[in-house]
């Protein structure tokens, strides 16, 4: 080895990285460091969760949350009926790519912080069940998941995503999924305390009111957009679309906590554009993932909407999600099925 020292080098190299990547595990790149997108909205979910135990409207008001994805963004206090409207107030914490191991890990800690809701909207896309296309690992696992939930769900968590995480520990930039263009852009441009939310302009938006994100799908885009929509969110999702087994639990989870607390609980299959939904048709959606998330379920406080058949609205704003103009008659639906629910106990 004497005589041949060149091939310590690359152990030495190896070590050096390895050293410099743990200084990603420092708490600034995990408590608040705001890139864009998904950093942005899984921090204020937590900021909006400390905001909605501290409200003292909620003892003039009655309560209701959100939960889901980005199809469920639009849903608003301003989309309640209006003569509803003064009696109410509604959290959205929807998250880009959320899952139900999501919905459920946030709404048990509201329940836990002593927080009652009357309502909850839980909003689930199929795409969100297919554990092959990685919304487990990111953005849930690195973004959505502290250790606490991470003891609730590992047993749910398929093995490839274990391997995932157990890589983002020995490879700590991996979980930070650094944005180089972004830290370039902000290095130059003097933006760097950007990363924090004090001085995030997309925080602030996002920020400004409950959680709900009305500035997202406010255009109702053509058809020829839309259909050109439809190709790329086919080939992203569903073109090797795979039923896992993960998320079914944490949706019967949601619906025992809705069982156990007293609130009523509407589960929504948020509607997509007639082109995309063909390929729900192809892939049989309805039968081997909705019907399942139906179940045998009977409670009087669970509600089952799917609002591709329900919501009569067909304004788009790209395949798989609808304009924020379509909300208020989904609301209003949603609104009076609470009404009748509540009037007949």
């Amino acid at each position: 080895m004497k005589s041949r020292p060149f091939l310590v080098y690359p152990c030495i190299l190896f070590l050096l990285i390895f050293t410099i990547d743990k200084v990603f595990l420092l708490p600034i790149f995990h408590d608040e460091f705001l890139q864009a997108g998904n950093s942005v909205f899984y921090h204020q979910r937590k900021v909006l969760r400390e905001r909605l135990s501290k409200d003292e409207k909620l003892k003039e008001t009655k309560l209701a949350l959100v939960f889901g994805d980005s199809r469920s963004y639009p849903y608003s206090e301003i989309g309640i009926p209006e003569k509803e409207r003064k009696d109410w107030s509604l959290y959205n914490f929807s998250g880009p790519q959320g899952i139900p191991m999501y919905s459920y890990i946030s709404l048990k800690r509201i329940l836990d912080s002593g927080v009652k809701p009357n309502l909850v909207i839980l909003s689930l896309s199929p795409e969100a069940f297919d554990d092959t296309k990685g919304f487990i690992g990111s953005p849930f696992l690195r973004m959505g998941c502290d250790s606490e939930c991470r003891d609730i769900v590992w047993n749910d968590i398929p093995l490839k995503n274990k391997w995932e995480y157990v890589l983002d520990k020995l490879f700590a930039i991996r979980s930070v999924e650094l944005n180089l263009s972004l830290f370039f852009s902000r290095l130059k441009s003097g933006k760097m305390k950007e990363y924090k939310a004090l001085y995030n302009q997309e925080f602030q938006l996002v920020n400004y009111s409950k959680g709900e994100y009305l500035m997202y799908a406010t255009t109702a885009n053509p058809v020829e957009k839309l259909k050109k929509d439809t190709a790329r969110v086919t080939a992203l999702y569903m073109r090797s679309f795979t039923l896992g087994e993960s998320q079914f639990p944490y949706v019967k989870k949601l619906i025992d906590l809705a069982q156990e607390n007293g609130f009523q609980l509407m589960v929504v299959w948020p509607k997509v554009y007639g082109e995309y939904y063909k390929f729900y048709e192809k892939y049989d959606i309805a039968n081997i993932w909705w019907a399942k998330i139906i179940g045998g379920y009977t409670q009087k406080n669970v509600t089952f909407l799917n609002m591709n058949e329900k919501n009569s609205c067909d304004l788009f704003n790209d395949a798989s999600h609808q304009s924020v103009f379509c909300f208020v008659e989904q609301m209003d639906l949603i609104w009076r099925i609470y009404a009748e629910k509540s009037a007949s106990k």
